[in-house]
């Protein structure tokens, strides 16, 4: 049985990854509202660094919020933890990003793996 703040873990990381998508959705309003009035459709091409930013910023947040619900579903209903490898995968996508983008959400998530790391 998974107990204390590890059985959270799923939950922190799918608020983490709504409020990356909130954020999004504020920050890029006029590229999403852009990308949708094209129709969706190669809205994001190569050479297209604005749009693709877009792009790979929302999907970022909804990834994380696929990852937490899997995270929580194995932590509550099925009472054992994720795999090593998947706290071992998030740390390493977060450590990539803090000396990528130093001045990014990346730090939010380096607890989260931490604690899908702990015994």
């Amino acid at each position: 049985m998974v107990r204390g703040i590890k059985r959270r873990a799923g939950l922190f990381l799918m608020l983490t990854g709504w409020l990356h998508t909130a954020v999004g959705l504020i920050l890029y309003r006029k590229q999403l509202q852009e990308i949708l009035a094209d129709g969706l459709w190669n809205t994001a091409p190569e050479g297209e660094w604005e749009a693709m930013t877009v792009f790979w910023f929302m999907m970022f947040g909804f990834m994380l919020i696929y990852l937490g619900y899997t995270a929580d579903w194995l932590l509550k209903k099925k009472g054992i933890a994720p795999p090593p490898a998947f706290g071992w995968i998030l740390l390493a996508i977060c450590l990539a990003g803090v000396v990528v983008m130093p001045v990014s959400g990346f730090w939010l998530v380096l607890p989260q793996a931490w604690i899908l790391l702990r015994n």
